[in-house]
């Protein structure tokens, strides 16, 4: 999901993320999760916030670049 600034889409990005949450809390209450290996997700949550962080700060810069240069054409 790609966040570009405050707009009414916003509300659908929000209402995505409380749905994945509320299914992270209903697979946990069922005895079910994500194993390591599954994608990004690797063994302790500590290093699965470390890719997705790592996602965010360097697998995201060109895509910045390309939102604000759609952002400004737009204009």
């Amino acid at each position: 999901m790609v966040c570009d600034g405050a707009k009414p889409s916003c509300a659908a990005k929000i209402a995505c993320a409380v749905d994945a949450g509320i299914l992270g809390w209903e697979m946990v209450r069922d005895g079910r999760q994500f194993r390591g290996g599954d994608d990004i997700v690797t063994k302790g949550v500590e290093n699965t916030i470390a890719n997705v962080c790592r996602i965010g700060r360097d697998g995201m810069r060109q895509t910045d670049r390309e939102i604000i240069g759609i952002m400004l054409e737009n204009e």
